[in-house]
């Protein structure tokens, strides 16, 4: 079973390139740091003190696309970045359906590709073989979101049972993993990254958008670079105290979390559209980019309030890690 799905897999589905990126650093940084104001006094004070550490780590998996020369690098992180969620209907799939389990949704793609007869991509022009799949962002989020509840899991019995260094080290390994969540609770917020239509507009364009190969750059960050930094002090009043994250019911294949990642990044998908048009209207460029800076610090102070939200929630609903539990009290037992 597994070779037959590993052979559907690689006959059956290809990836569209990556080759855009989301928010700039600095953006991504902005995102850290406003999430980090958000949080309770009862959320662990080491984050805080490891700030810089944890805004530095929002960079992170864009540099791991710095690597141009590794193929297999990048056929296994670009699609973590985005979700085209404007690719599902060809296979017949709607995103509110989907399993958070990576590998079954790979599989029923490759069925569904070969079922609907859907045109295959040419190896020649597929180095990568990132030609056709939507991407996985959904999917990254809940796996990264997981990472980071298990790292305050095991913190939890190291502060109980651990030594010094052992706690340290724990602490270390939140810090990162909260660093590598909050690049794709960023990238989710930049609604290019949600979209076929991520770098100028493809195909058939009655609107007549933008199909300009710098428009993705633009949003990204060059409009503030043209513009002038968004406004952080604003940004910090508007964003309420990180709280518990209220999640939809799971299913047997779909957590809350991974509904709550899906229902977000849908949300940011419908407005790609809007953003086309603030384009189209001038608003993202010169004397009229008022409303264009109102809607892309909205979209940096969406995720940042996400982030928050999900950094805190990790940490109240992390159960102890009972296996290290039961080997650190046996340890304490042994000693003289």
């Amino acid at each position: 079973m597994r070779s037959h799905l590993l052979s559907l897999f690689i006959a059956s589905i290809a990836f569209v390139p990556a080759s855009s990126w989301a928010w700039d650093y600095e953006r991504h940084r902005l995102v850290n740091d406003l999430a980090l104001g958000t949080l309770p006094k009862d959320f662990p004070a080491f984050a805080q003190a490891a700030k810089e550490r944890i805004l530095f780590l929002s960079g992170e998996p864009d540099r791991w696309r710095n690597n141009n020369s590794d193929r297999a690098l990048r056929h296994t992180n670009n699609p973590d970045h985005y979700f085209d969620v404007d690719d599902l209907p060809a296979y017949g799939l709607k995103p509110e359906l989907l399993s958070h389990f990576r590998y079954e949704f790979v599989a029923r793609l490759a069925l569904e590709r070969k079922a609907r007869n859907l045109p295959e991509p040419k190896p020649s022009a597929n180095l990568d073989r990132l030609d056709g799949l939507p991407g996985f962002l959904p999917w990254s989020i809940t796996e990264q979101y997981g990472k980071v509840r298990s790292s305050f899991s095991y913190l939890k019995v190291f502060v109980e049972l651990g030594t010094p260094e052992e706690i340290a080290n724990a602490q270390a390994n939140v810090v990162y993993q909260m660093g590598v969540l909050s690049h794709y609770i960023g990238d989710a917020a930049q609604p290019l990254h949600t979209t076929r239509h991520f770098n100028g507009w493809k195909g058939e364009n009655p609107k007549g958008y933008t199909t300009r190969p710098t428009f993705h750059a633009w949003i990204d960050g060059n409009f503030f670079k043209a513009n002038g930094a968004p406004d952080a002090e604003a940004l910090r009043k508007s964003l309420r105290p990180a709280k518990r994250l209220e999640t939809p019911v799971a299913r047997d294949d779909a957590s809350g979390h991974f509904q709550l990642a899906m229902q977000y990044v849908t949300g940011q998908f419908k407005l790609v559209e809007p953003l086309y048009e603030l384009e189209k209207a001038g608003k993202l460029s010169g004397e009229n980019a008022k409303e264009g800076r109102a809607f892309l610090e909205a979209q940096l102070g969406k995720a940042s309030q996400l982030l928050a939200d999900m950094w805190y929630t990790a940490w109240l609903d992390a159960p102890p890690d009972r296996f290290l539990q039961s080997y650190l009290s046996e340890r304490k037992l042994k000693k003289p």
